[in-house]
């Protein structure tokens, strides 16, 4: 600006020299009256483009969305010519892509602008600034509705001119004729519920081995519950019956306490179904030593002989184990009365002294009615025997 002023005049300083294209200036008018300036030599200033937004995106714009879209154009319309690159516009060929977007810069100015255009409109469309967008944020963030969280509404309907929250919905779950009440519960079993293996392909020698199992099983059963008090008196553990031998204490044992027994071979059968995995594809592993089966009827008599036959030491410690824990288990349940909540008596053991005290109940009360009965009895017989003492009927004369 100061080539077509002048240059600044200051009172400390001074004057700066003036360049020479400058420095023939025209003279003033001699006259006041001659208001008219003197011609001065232009200067072609070009004008500036007309912006479409609040930055001029043109060919030479770095932003990241440009920066983005010229990649996309040189890859459409530059073109590999052995080791240079050819333009596809106008065949001019480049040695690096460097000068390749140098030229496209200058020379298709246009073709840039109608891509960007075409390719990713917003860029050309008019509205606020960032700097405006984020002030126009920060003040929606103060404002009372956004604050309070609540939505003024008309004093005649409000509640005190404010709304009142609507109840929310209540879940699906709970939404009345949807179907969901009437669906039937689903019970899942426990692993050790599952069913049994199947005896259809075992031979003979399988076979063999179950019975000798279930016969280990029953003796082993017999044997622990045998006491034996003297020479010739041997009690059982179960009913604390008094025997005279332990042969005959072993045969009552599996004759009358056949429950007892089945308790027992349930929890042999749940250790089966948790020590034999299924191993996929196909076949099932012992978990004690990782053994491979091909199907679950060998894998249970693996364990069953190795418990019950071969006493292998890592499987009977493990048996024995889950014996203790799941056969005590009941024991450490509470009936639900406070009797006994640690470690007490099993609910079975409440259940039958409760039904013991029912009946000891029931027998009092009948003992008592049958004691009112014979003493109603006995006054009516008295009464009978002896009339009572009526006295003399007189009528009253006083009225």
């Amino acid at each position: 600006m100061n080539l077509l002023v002048g240059s600044y005049d200051s009172d400390e300083e001074e004057p700066l020299a003036r360049p020479q294209e400058l420095q023939k200036e025209p003279k003033e008018p001699a006259e006041e009256t001659a208001l008219l300036p003197a011609p001065v030599t232009e200067i072609a200033v070009p004008e500036p483009e007309e912006e479409d937004g609040p930055e001029q995106h043109d060919s030479f714009c770095e932003c990241a969305d440009c920066e983005m879209l010229m990649l996309r154009f040189m890859a459409k319309n530059l073109q590999t010519k052995g080791i240079r690159f050819k333009c596809k516009l106008c065949n001019n060929l480049f040695t690096s892509k460097v000068g390749a977007a140098e030229h496209f810069r200058t020379a298709n100015a246009a073709e840039i602008r109608a891509f960007k255009k075409e390719k990713m409109p917003r860029l050309f469309k008019d509205g606020p600034s960032k700097q405006e967008l984020a002030a126009i944020a920060r003040k929606k963030d103060f404002e009372r509705d956004r604050v309070l969280g609540k939505r003024f509404r008309d004093e005649d309907e409000a509640f005190g001119g404010w709304a009142k929250k609507e109840k929310p919905p209540p879940p699906p779950c709970e939404m009345p004729d949807e179907g969901m009440s009437l669906a039937p519960e689903i019970f899942v079993a426990p692993p050790w519920e599952g069913q049994r293996p199947s005896d259809d392909d075992a031979t003979e020698m399988d076979r063999e081995l179950d019975r000798r199992i279930t016969q280990s099983q029953t003796l082993r059963f017999c044997k622990r519950n045998v006491l034996e008090v003297k020479k010739d008196t041997v009690r059982c553990k179960l009913c604390y019956k008094t025997l005279t031998s332990v042969r005959q204490c072993e045969e009552h044992i599996g004759r009358d306490h056949e429950e007892d027994f089945k308790k027992e071979l349930k929890i042999w059968e749940r250790f089966l179904f948790t020590t034999c995995k299924r191993q996929p594809p196909f076949g099932w592993t012992c978990k004690i030593c990782q053994v491979f089966f091909a199907s679950d009827g060998k894998a249970w008599r693996h364990v069953g002989k190795e418990v019950y036959v071969s006493y292998e030491e890592r499987h009977m410690g493990a048996w024995h184990e889950k014996e203790d824990r799941w056969g005590h288990a009941e024991d450490e349940e509470c009936c639900g009365d406070g009797i006994n909540s640690a470690g007490g008596l099993s609910y079975e053991s409440v259940l039958a002294f409760n039904k013991a005290q029912a009946e000891e109940e029931a027998r009092k009360k009948c003992m008592e009615e049958e004691n009112a009965k014979k003493r109603a009895e006995d006054s009516s017989s008295s009464s009978d025997e002896e009339p009572a003492a009526v006295g003399k009927v007189q009528p009253i004369e006083e009225f």
